[in-house]
């Protein structure tokens, strides 16, 4: 006796879980802020911005409050 099995369905089923899984990935890795093709790679400024503040010598613009001073 013996087991059809109907292959269309299954390749079918098999190929969206796999696409769920890989647009899953891509989207959690996007989200987190790494690039899901490199491995160890984090999403970062453009090195063209690093190097124009490096050769210029500046630090980032931050807003800093100035704490109350006491008046005595």
């Amino acid at each position: 006796m013996q087991i059809l099995v109907p292959w269309r369905p299954v390749v079918i089923v098999w190929g969206l879980l796999n696409a769920m899984i890989y647009f899953g990935f891509v989207a959690s890795s996007v989200l987190k802020g790494n690039d899901p093709f490199v491995p160890g790679a984090t999403i970062t400024r453009s090195s063209s911005v690093k190097t124009s503040a490096a050769r210029t010598g500046q630090q980032p613009k931050t807003s800093r409050k100035s704490g109350r001073t006491p008046s005595q």
